[in-house]
C-alpha cells in the first residue's frame, strides 16, 4: 500500500535487530459494531505493528511490537499486511506486478514459493499471479491457480484479489473458452471468476445459471459476491430503482471485499445517467484503504491492452 512507513530506530537495549526486522504493519478495518449507520463514510483504519505468527480464514495472530504480547483479531478485519521480512525475490515479484510486467510475475512465482514464505503469503502471491494470468488473457492458467488455492480455506484478504470482472468489459474468445471449460469446476471460486468473464459473452445465460447456484453457497462471501455479479445484467432503469438496496448489501460485506462491488455500482450509475450517485460511489473508492492495491479491478493494465 502507498502509505508512509514508520521511521524505525534501532535500539539494541530495548529490542534486538532481528525483532525489529520481523515487525509487520497490519491494517485492520473497524469493528462492525462501530460502523453502523456510517457505511458510506470514510472509516478509521487501525494500523498495528507486530510479527505475524498465524493468519488464516479465522484469525490473525501476531506479537505486538510495543508490548511483546500475543494479539488475536478476527481474520475478516484484515485489509492489508505490509511485511518487512520479504525476500528480494518477493520484492521483485511485487514490483513486476505493480508495473504491469505480468510475464515476469508468472515466470517468477515458482522460485518465490520455493523459498517457503508463510502459508498466507504463498496464498496471496499465488492469487496475485492469477490476476497476472487473467490480465494477459491466460484464463486457463488463472483458473487452475484459483482451483489449487481453493483447496484450503483462504483469508478474505486473499479472496479480495480474485480476478473477478466487475465491469462489462468484453473478454477475448480465448478467455471465454477457458471460462466455459471450467464453469462446472468443483471450486466455487473458479466458478465465480469464470462466471464473471462470461457475462458479456454469448454464454451469458450459462453464467447467470451458475451465479444463481452460487448464491446458495454455504460460504457467505461467495453467495453475496455471486448476487452482486448478477447486477451487471440489470438495465439502467432497474439499476436506478434498486441502487439504494444494493448499497446496503455491499455495506454488509467485510470492508476488504467491497472495492470490486462498489466499482460495479459506480459503473451502473454512470450508465444509468445518475451522475451524482456515481460520484458519491467514486468518492467511496477514493477513500478506500485498498484502492491503491486493488486498482487493477478497474481493468487490465495499459501495457496488456
Amino acid at each position: 500500500m502507498k502509505y508512509k512507513r514508520f521511521m524505525l530506530f534501532f535500539l539494541p537495549a530495548i529490542c534486538s535487530l532481528s525483532c525489529t526486522l520481523n515487525a509487520d504493519t497490519i491494517w485492520l478495518a473497524p469493528n462492525a459494531s462501530t460502523t453502523q449507520g456510517q457505511s458510506w463514510y470514510a472509516k478509521s483504519v487501525e494500523k498495528l505493528r507486530g510479527e505475524v505468527k498465524h493468519f488464516d480464514d479465522k484469525a490473525i495472530i501476531f506479537i505486538d511490537e510495543s508490548s511483546g504480547r500475543e494479539v488475536r483479531h478476527v481474520s475478516s478485519r484484515v485489509l492489508w499486511i505490509e511485511w518487512d521480512g520479504q525476500s528480494d525475490l518477493e520484492k521483485t515479484l511485487r514490483n513486476a506486478f505493480a508495473n504491469g510486467k505480468d510475464q515476469e510475475v508468472l515466470a517468477g512465482l515458482s522460485e518465490v514459493l520455493n523459498q517457503r514464505p508463510p502459508v498466507w503469503r504463498q496464498q496471496w502471491l499465488t492469487m496475485l499471479a492469477t490476476v497476472s494470468a487473467w490480465r494477459t488473457y491466460r484464463g486457463r492458467i488463472s483458473l487452475e491457480l484459483i482451483s489449487q488455492l481453493d483447496k484450503r480455506p483462504l483469508p478474505l484478504m486473499v479472496v479480495a484479489w480474485l480476478p473477478i470482472s466487475w465491469t462489462n468489459r468484453v473478454e477475448t474468445d480465448v478467455v471465454v473458452r477457458d471460462a466455459v471449460d471450467r464453469i462446472d469446476d468443483s471450486s466455487e471460486l473458479v466458478r465465480l471468476a469464470a462466471s464473471s468473464w462470461l457475462l458479456t459473452s454469448s454464454h451469458r445465460q450459462l453464467s447467470l445459471e451458475t451465479l444463481e447456484r452460487l448464491m446458495q453457497s454455504k460460504r457467505k462471501e461467495v453467495a453475496l459476491l455471486a448476487e452482486m455479479l448478477s447486477w451487471r445484467t440489470k438495465s439502467p432503469i432497474e439499476a436506478k430503482q434498486f441502487v439504494k438496496q444494493w448499497k446496503e448489501v455491499v455495506a454488509g460485506l467485510p470492508l476488504v471485499l467491497q472495492t470490486g462491488p462498489i466499482s460495479l455500482l459506480r459503473d451502473k450509475m454512470e450508465s444509468s445517467g445518475d451522475e451524482l450517485t456515481a460520484k458519491h460511489l467514486e468518492w467511496s473508492l477514493d477513500v478506500s484503504p485498498l484502492m491503491d492495491e486493488l486498482i487493477w479491478t478497474d481493468g487490465r493494465s495499459s501495457s496488456q491492452r
